[in-house]
């Protein structure tokens, strides 16, 4: 009889499904309206009016979008914020490997839950000053083979983002001055992964970058600029007193090696191919790469 009663309330509460169906939440209205605009606005392809059934989307048991998944799925078009910003609910953003332009969203109203985002190997063509203000909760992003500037984020736009960990923009055609506000630890107290690789970047690496931040991977390698970044390594490493992994080679770092034998986390340590002089001061079993210094071992 149990056994009966707990089917009956099982069929019931799905609405009539048949036995052994899975049980989707129908999408909230307003969420629904949104996801089917932006499937409409990047050219996604659905079969059904709620997004709760889409491949890729998750929902929790009221029917707020939760995750959105659509990773080469075929996508072009621009990802409009207004819309976006309805997902009050979203924790999880992956759009990666399709064709979306345009600058990356700005969100009028903050998603509180957003952590995730991958929107990587697209072509988005601008990050916006307003970008962060939209996401609090942000921990992870990934920007990897994108077409962006950075050129009209200064300092001073930069509302704090107090739970990001991760940001990789890495091959992303930025032609800009070094983004330092990164290192800013009241700004970004939580980011443990900075990947800026094979960009375009140039300019100064400022005096104190990093310095106590929570930073332990860092990668500013490989910059394609005529004039690469440039500076004193001794200028910010000994500061970044989290540091394990540093990538700077290929660039136009100049002057004497620093001390970074305080940095007890230390492991890989690569400033191959840049102008440095001096003695190498690195923590025992460091792997340390500096092929292409010709001054290295030398009086500076």
């Amino acid at each position: 009889m149990w056994t009966i009663r707990v089917l009956v309330l099982v069929v019931v509460l799905c609405g009539g499904v048949p036995w052994g169906a899975i049980c989707v939440p129908a999408a909230n209205p307003i969420d629904a309206a949104a996801m089917q605009a932006i499937a409409k606005s990047i050219g996604w392809a659905v079969q059904s009016s709620d997004p709760c059934t889409w491949a890729g989307v998750s929902c929790n048991e009221v029917g707020r979008i939760t995750s959105i998944v659509a990773s080469h799925a075929g996508l072009h078009g621009k990802l409009d914020g207004a819309d976006l910003s309805k997902l009050t609910f979203l924790s999880n953003l992956d759009l990666s490997f399709n064709g979306l332009s345009g600058s990356l969203p700005v969100l009028p109203t903050p998603l509180q839950f957003l952590r995730t985002i991958d929107l990587g190997s697209n072509s988005f063509f601008r990050l916006p000053e307003e970008f962060f203000a939209g996401l609090p909760a942000l921990e992870t992003i990934v920007l990897d083979n994108n077409d962006l500037t950075i050129a009209t984020i200064q300092q001073g736009d930069i509302v704090p983002c107090s739970h990001l960990r991760s940001f990789s923009a890495n091959n992303a055609s930025i032609n800009d001055g070094f983004p330092n506000f990164f290192g800013n630890a009241t700004l970004f107290p939580a980011l443990e992964r900075l990947s800026l690789a094979w960009n375009l970047f140039s300019g100064i690496v400022h005096r104190g970058f990093g310095a106590d931040s929570k930073i332990s991977y860092l990668d500013i390698g490989d910059q394609n600029s005529a004039d690469k970044l440039t500076g004193g390594l001794d200028w910010f490493i000994p500061g970044m007193v989290n540091l394990v992994e540093a990538h700077l080679d290929h660039n136009g770092f100049m002057g004497p090696l620093p001390d970074a034998t305080k940095l007890a986390s230390l492991r890989v340590f690569d400033a191959s191919y840049n102008d440095l002089c001096g003695n190498p001061q690195f923590p025992l079993g460091t792997v340390v790469d500096l092929t292409g210094n010709p001054n290295v071992g030398d009086g500076c």
